[in-house]
């Protein structure tokens, strides 16, 4: 990896001037990713409540008998039920409009294009700050976010 440039105010001012189009991208992505998760979420959730997914013997002390919550069918062990279930959901999407390959989740492919969008605009500032798109995680990530879409921002409303 190549020694990152001097990060100055100028060179960022440039930056933010230069990618603004990127950063532009990441926030319709995120938009996307938003409004397709609750649209998704909307005519998941009477699927779910048709089933009752039993927990893995050895998590129903921490967590109960069955499953309460999507996020969590990591759980049960109920592998003829889970896979009844995520082929309702699959024909779900396909009944609302979905037409992406067979097994995905439209607001998870919508989650991955976010994600997509925001390593390219990390991808794009690591030349100035050194910091590549798989070298920052968590908070530390959103942060740096923040500051190049903030950066990104103010330059597209005229600031900086």
């Amino acid at each position: 990896m190549a020694a990152p440039a001097t990060l100055t105010l100028p060179n960022f001012k440039q930056w933010a001037k230069d990618c603004a189009p990127a950063a532009k991208a990441v926030l319709m992505a995120q938009a996307f990713a938003e409004l397709e998760r609750e649209r998704v979420d909307a005519y998941i959730a009477p699927i779910f409540a048709r089933y009752t997914f039993p927990v893995k013997a050895d998590w129903q002390e921490s967590y109960g008998p069955v499953v309460k919550e999507r996020k969590d069918l990591y759980l049960s062990d109920a592998e003829d039920l889970c896979a009844n279930y995520y082929e309702d959901c699959d024909k779900a999407h396909r009944e609302h409009g979905f037409t992406g390959p067979k097994g995905h989740c439209p607001a998870l492919v919508a989650e991955n294009l976010h994600r997509v969008t925001q390593c390219a605009l990390i991808g794009l500032a690591e030349p100035l700050t050194g910091i590549s798109p798989d070298a920052v995680y968590g908070e530390d990530r959103a942060k740096y976010l923040n500051i190049l879409l903030g950066a990104c921002a103010q330059h597209m409303k005229g600031g900086l």
